[in-house]
């Protein structure tokens, strides 16, 4: 079959916001579709379009046998109101041609998505490549009654299927090839000139922190050591891959998969390095240091806050007392320490939150970024409320922002996020350390090419303006 596989843009209205993450999962299931056979046209319209009819236009011209539609993506969730006039304007472009959603969402979440979209006819969910590739089987033989991972909007409601149990070590190599990934984002702790690979070791979260989007997903499931080694190494050899971000939103979870991970991967000898995201408690200085010796040269810490009430109330189940251990046992590895703080905790207050910036500066990571907590509009919580409108392409937490009992409207939010960029990176100290490596670093152009960019996009987030195009 002829596929169209369509990734929405994150909002129908307003400026274009590049996004800092490709389609991961999108990759993924076009990849399983190509190895089934089919015929894969993936489009990215968050890259491409704000409008509607530009999006009716791709999907005209395209002429397909199936149009996919991504529900949403690692790290990048649409608006159900943008997603339903997505479809719907997809279905008049294309009346005669049969429209899916695709997502990884359990079987219960699967069911409040379609009733979110009254225009969707139906929709495939669990580990989405699996599901992809078993309802086009079934649309080839015309029968849909055996796929698992199914939803239908029939005249008797929505019915459900169940995902079958997989093997997430069957899952291709993503198709890189049918995006560019240099047309995506950066992190200003990533080299300027190197293209970034994201690879998935795991999908899902064992936490269940209140904002993330994690929470209405699949448990969380692993691959082997040897399948994610195999992959970077197809990439490698594919594409010259040579820096990777292990993607997922919790890497290393279980310390004996990370040793056997990272000695399969010293074993392979290639030339790369690669960064993930991790927790506090789960670090000491031997486990970063096996990690650096793998090729690992950044640490991504999600802290969040250094308030113990604050991540209480929040769901992170995190002792603020083993961040510092935490980052100067990844900078003694020789690895990039970098904290990610979230303002607007539920529990927490201006206050709380100056003293957690205080605390993040006095502990010197290399770097630090600074979100407001942004929810979808279903999310609760019995500290805070909703504020603001829907932002769907801003940062990598899309929907409203919350502010906690003790803070005003948004812009007060929004005012710490910027106080926090200015004290962290326009500090002297962090200046003239940061320039001083570039001396101390093999190519020094290169070096000094990556903090301009940083800086660049520190400055820009310090004066509450968004990343240009």
């Amino acid at each position: 079959m002829r596929v169209q596989l369509l990734c929405p843009p994150p909002s129908l209205e307003g400026a274009w916001i590049r996004p800092r993450h490709a389609p991961h999962h999108a990759a993924i299931v076009a990849a399983a579709l190509r190895d089934a056979g089919h015929s894969v046209h993936l489009i990215d319209e968050a890259l491409k379009t704000t409008h509607l009819r530009d999006v009716q236009g791709d999907c005209a011209r395209d002429a397909c046998d199936v149009v996919l539609v991504m529900q949403g993506d690692y790290n990048r969730a649409i608006q159900p109101v943008v997603l339903d006039t997505v479809i719907r304007g997809l279905l008049a472009a294309a009346p005669d041609t049969p429209l899916f959603g695709v997502s990884r969402l359990r079987e219960d979440t699967a069911r409040g998505a379609m009733e979110a979209l009254p225009s969707l006819p139906g929709m495939v969910f669990g580990e989405p490549e699996f599901s992809a590739v078993a309802l086009l089987d079934a649309l080839a033989k015309g029968d849909l009654s055996g796929v698992g991972g199914l939803a239908l909007r029939t005249e008797a409601g929505i019915t459900t299927t169940p995902p079958p149990a997989v093997d997430l070590d069957d899952s291709p190599v993503p198709a890189w090839d049918l995006l560019d990934l240099a047309d995506y984002g950066f992190r200003p702790h990533q080299g300027p000139e190197d293209v970034t690979w994201p690879v998935l070791a795991s999908r899902g979260c064992p936490y269940s922190c209140f904002w993330c989007e994690v929470q209405g997903r699949p448990a969380w499931i692993t691959r082997s050591p040897q399948a994610v080694v195999d992959e970077v190494i197809e990439l490698h050899r594919r594409y010259g891959a040579r820096t990777f971000f292990l993607a997922d939103p919790l890497f290393g979870v279980k310390r004996a998969w990370v040793i056997d991970f990272c000695g399969r991967l010293r074993d392979a000898s290639l030339d790369i390095q690669w960064s993930c995201m991790t927790r506090t408690d789960h670090c000491d200085r031997e486990l970063m240091q096996t990690m650096a010796d793998a090729g690992c040269i950044n640490v991504l810490f999600g802290v969040e806050s250094l308030n113990p009430y604050a991540l209480e109330r929040a769901g992170k189940s995190l002792d603020p007392d083993t961040v510092e251990p935490a980052v100067k046992a990844a900078q003694a590895a020789g690895l990039e320490a970098v904290v990610s703080v979230m303002i607007g905790l539920p529990g927490d207050t201006p206050g709380g939150v100056e003293r957690t910036i205080d605390g993040v500066i006095a502990m010197e990571p290399d770097y630090a970024q600074f979100f407001v907590v942004q929810v979808p509009p279903a999310a609760k919580h019995p500290d805070g409320r909703l504020v603001g409108g829907w932002e769907g392409g801003r940062f990598d937490f899309p929907g409203h922002a919350f502010a906690p009992e003790a803070f005003g409207p948004e812009a007060q939010l929004r005012r710490l996020q910027r106080r926090a960029y200015r004290r962290f990176y326009l500090r002297p100290s962090f200046i003239g350390r940061k320039a001083g490596r570039i001396w101390k670093r093999g190519d020094a152009r290169v070096e000094a090419k990556r903090l301009a960019r940083g800086a660049r996009l520190a400055v820009s987030m310090a004066l509450g303006r968004q990343p240009s195009r």
